[in-house]
């Protein structure tokens, strides 16, 4: 998702329309695929090769340490007492390569990543750098995309985005919430947006969402430090620093209590709830040639385990089914 300056100050200063909304989705379309589509409508162009959001990336290798009390929650194999090896990826949010890490439209980053137990055992996290989405189910992130793309310069208020805006609440706060750049994809947090059902080995189910906080704590930079910084500011850092060392993660779940929403991205559960250390996350190597090699990897937040399941978040399944359309198109 793209969210220009202008477009933003338009959706703020404008209130709620009374027009027929720009975002309707005809009944007859197929979901994933429009996705897909409008995505890459928004990117203007399709560049060969890689993904169409979150396009500007970069792999990396390390490995996962599980904690001892992760059992507590899970039967999940990665979970147990095992290591697992990973494939990681950082990213920028949008459809360009070359984006600026300090451009607006790339404030929200992204690391998902593989584990790869001995066996062949694998599954999958993505995350983003804040702890709810702007939409509460894919055919409403449909609808944010395609306002976004109907606001045009010289429209009149209320423009596409800002009826959006006015008459969703939720996506009117995750535009609102602060993005700072980070002093480091090391100094940053991420969360998996969506809740999966956990079950141990006495057969007991928690519902948890995942989330990754950096050892070295986070740390931001000032707006005005940022004039003139180089465009891959970030990426630059990233790779240095893991070259000097390995940078260190502590996974998290966060378990949900008895009524917490487990269907809706957009909900943050309260801050109150138990925390379960899950393990140690070390990145310790830069994938030699990322951006040949990354068009070989893909992540899914559906990739299930004996002992983890899906919620019934509606964006699991979706994003599984917009990727296997996304992945062929860039090999």
């Amino acid at each position: 998702m793209r969210l220009t300056g202008s477009l933003l100050l338009a959706a703020l200063l404008a209130g709620p329309g009374l027009v027929s909304p720009a975002w309707a989705q005809p009944a007859t379309e197929k979901l994933p695929q429009s996705l897909y589509d409008t995505m890459v409508a928004g990117n203007g162009r399709i560049y060969p090769g890689y993904r169409v959001n979150h396009t500007k990336g970069a792999l990396y290798e390390g490995t996962f340490t599980p904690a001892p009390g992760a059992a507590s929650l899970t039967t999940a194999p990665h979970l147990q007492s095992t290591p697992s090896t990973l494939v990681l990826r950082y990213s920028d949010a949008g459809g360009v390569p070359d984006v600026p890490d300090t451009a607006p439209s790339s404030a929200i980053r992204g690391l998902a990543f593989t584990f790869r137990l001995p066996d062949g055992t694998e599954t999958d996290l993505m995350m983003i750098n804040v702890p709810v989405f702007a939409a509460r189910t894919p055919d409403e992130f449909l609808g944010l995309l395609r306002a976004v793309q109907a606001t045009k310069p010289d429209l009149p208020a209320p423009t596409p985005i800002a009826q959006f805006l006015g008459s969703h609440p939720q996506a009117l706060r995750f535009v609102q919430m602060p993005k700072p750049v980070p002093q480091s994809f090391a100094t940053e947090r991420f969360f998996a947006l969506h809740a999966y059902r956990l079950t141990n080995a006495a057969g007991e189910t928690r519902f948890v969402r995942f989330r990754v906080v950096p050892e070295a704590g986070t740390a931001y930079r000032a707006p005005e430090s940022l004039g003139g910084a180089a465009p891959d500011l970030l990426f630059d850092e990233i790779r240095t620093r893991v070259a000097a060392g390995p940078v260190r993660y502590r996974l998290e779940g966060q378990v949900a209590a008895a009524g917490d929403v487990t269907n809706d991205p957009t909900v943050a559960w309260p801050e109150d709830r138990q925390v379960v250390e899950l393990g140690t996350i070390s990145v310790t190597r830069a994938v030699p040639d990322s951006l040949s090699a990354e068009r070989k990897v893909g992540f899914l937040p559906n990739r299930v385990l004996p002992g983890l399941a899906l919620s019934d978040d509606p964006f699991l399944q979706t994003r599984a089914d917009v990727y296997a359309i996304a992945f062929p198109a860039r090999q």
